[in-house]
């Protein structure tokens, strides 16, 4: 075959048994492009592994120590599956040998000890003066009952209906 204008004639062989005719820096070119597809697609794969890798290093932090740091970030990169197991039980380790918390216990009150508290004064501006003088009445003894028996509010209350209700 003659050589063409521009570069080097060469014959590629197909599948087929068929020459084809090329030129060697077609061939250059097209192999150049590739390699720089190849670089940037290399450089996203290492890329989003550093990322992975970051992420799975923030998640078991607290397993991680400053001086094993390289050595797991390395065994991430080689094998994940198998670090990410090793990390894992690391970690389900550390979480039982830990110390429980102990439980928040709620307080306890004592109603032997609780100040009786004095019913909010509700209405107000009533017709019946004889029935809110009763009701007073009633409030006062069962107050008196509290203090001196020690007795809680309510069974006071109900005691001085009883005495006050009979007037």
């Amino acid at each position: 075959m003659g050589e063409q204008a521009g570069g080097s004639a060469a014959v590629v062989a197909t599948g087929d048994g068929v020459a084809v005719s090329a030129t060697l820096e077609e061939a250059k070119t097209a192999l150049a492009s590739e390699q720089a597809k190849n670089t940037v697609l290399l450089n996203e794969v290492v890329a989003l592994e550093d990322e992975i890798v970051n992420r799975c290093m923030a998640d078991f932090a607290g397993v991680v120590s400053d001086d094993s740091r390289e050595y797991w970030r390395e065994q991430l990169l080689t094998n994940r599956k198998g670090a990410t197991v090793a990390l894992t039980e690391l970690a389900n380790a550390k979480k039982a040998a830990a110390p429980a918390a102990p439980p928040v216990r709620a307080p306890m009150h004592n109603r032997a000890t609780a100040r009786p508290v004095a019913p909010a004064v509700v209405g107000g501006g009533g017709t019946d003066a004889d029935a809110d003088g009763k009701a007073a009445k009633i409030r006062n003894r069962a107050h008196e009952i509290c203090g001196a028996e020690h007795v809680p509010f309510s069974a006071a209350f109900r005691r001085a209906e009883m005495e006050i209700g009979g007037l």
